[in-house]
């Protein structure tokens, strides 16, 4: 008798053992139900999501080095201590990090804008316009500055600086927190703020900060119509959903701007650049990533749920997890209504929704999108 399909039995009992030891289960990976569902169970129409991360590569930009992410685009602004940056990615332009070195000028009040309209009317020098065109700062502080940041830009382009600076639409502070940079003791304000704002029709989540100066005090008749200077301003974004996997990326990125010592000492020779600003702008940069994690890492998390539940609804979907795997979905609006009346009919019945003072969850990265 052939000992042949005795062995080819054997071998076939040894692969099936061999499936079931590691979990290996061709059914599943082909879409079809697998061990423990039923035929006519029904599978999630699931689409995996993107990974969030970045590399950050060395860029020199001849008086300037920093690591930037790979694959972004770097636009510059003027020079010394009007130098300006803004780094975005082109796929996704609200993923940004920017620095200015100054911005100016701001007046203190509407009868400040006045009397320099009076004072034109009056044949005061052409000069003149740029103040009384310059928008009120009031309070000065560093959240109004951001409030008006997109009537300081429309300005600068008014008057001659081509520059993509960054938009901030319907512009919600959600916190605050002090710099404590080297020029802080010297300011009016100088603060971190937590922002939520829109572009392109997408929630976005940002980190900003900026110190405000009395730069100038001068009156006509009792109106003082001398003007305030904005310094060291700083910022990173992302969209809402992934900003909170990427603040920690976009702040060593910004922090690791450095000028060119030979770039410095030609600033100071023009006496345009005083030394002190010189230095302290470099030091406040080096620390950026510091203030901006800690002020992150001290947030109020409650913030966390309403950024990203704006961001689920204004996009479309529901945020839903796992209970067994833990992971992490956004799934179209109008399913979880469905699937929850009818759960038991699914091959899988573990989803559910994000509570809203789940902050753990939040953080979590988003594993796939369900449609329905």
């Amino acid at each position: 008798m052939s000992r042949q399909p005795l062995f080819r039995i054997t071998v076939f009992l040894l692969i099936v053992v061999l499936f079931a030891l590691t979990g290996c289960n061709p059914a599943v990976e082909n879409g079809t139900p697998g061990a423990g569902e039923k035929s006519d169970d029904i599978r999630l129409n699931l689409e995996p999501a993107e990974p969030v991360q970045l590399k950050l590569e060395e860029y020199n930009g001849d008086f300037f080095t920093m690591k930037v992410p790979a694959n972004w685009t770097l636009e510059t602004t003027g020079e010394y201590e009007n130098f300006g940056f803004r780094l975005h990615d082109p796929a996704s332009p609200a993923k940004q990090i920017f620095f200015y070195g100054n911005m100016k000028p701001f007046l203190k009040s509407e009868e400040a804008k006045g009397a320099w309209r009076s004072y034109l009317a009056g044949g005061g020098y052409a000069e003149a316009q740029l103040y009384a065109d310059a928008p009120v700062l009031f309070p000065a502080t560093t959240e109004q500055f951001f409030t008006i940041f997109d009537e300081f830009t429309a300005l600068a382009s008014r008057y001659g600086i081509a520059h993509n600076f960054p938009l901030f639409v319907n512009l919600e502070i959600v916190e605050q927190a002090p710099r404590c940079s080297p020029i802080a003791s010297a300011s009016l304000d100088d603060s971190i703020l937590r922002g939520l704002f829109i572009h392109d029709q997408i929630p976005c989540e940002g980190l900003f900060a900026a110190s405000v100066f009395d730069l100038m005090t001068s009156y006509m008749g009792t109106v003082d119509a001398g003007y305030y200077g904005v310094y060291v301003v700083t910022g990173i974004s992302a969209p809402a959903d992934e900003f909170y996997l990427l603040e920690e990326t976009l702040a060593e990125s910004l922090a690791s701007f450095q000028f060119d010592e030979d770039y410095i000492r030609q600033g100071v020779a023009r006496k345009e650049w005083e030394t002190r600003a010189a230095l302290e702008v470099g030091k406040t940069l080096s620390e950026a990533a510091d203030s901006y994690n800690q002020a992150w890492h001290e947030r109020q998390r409650v913030n966390d749920a309403l950024s990203q539940k704006r961001s689920d609804a204004t996009l479309g979907y529901d945020r839903l997890y796992d209970a067994e795997t833990k992971k992490i979905y956004r799934a179209e609006l109008g399913f979880y209504d469905e699937y929850e009346i009818n759960r038991e009919k699914f091959a899988n019945p573990n989803l559910h929704l994000v509570p809203d003072d789940n902050y753990a969850l939040y953080e979590k990265a988003i594993t796939g999108y369900i449609y329905k």
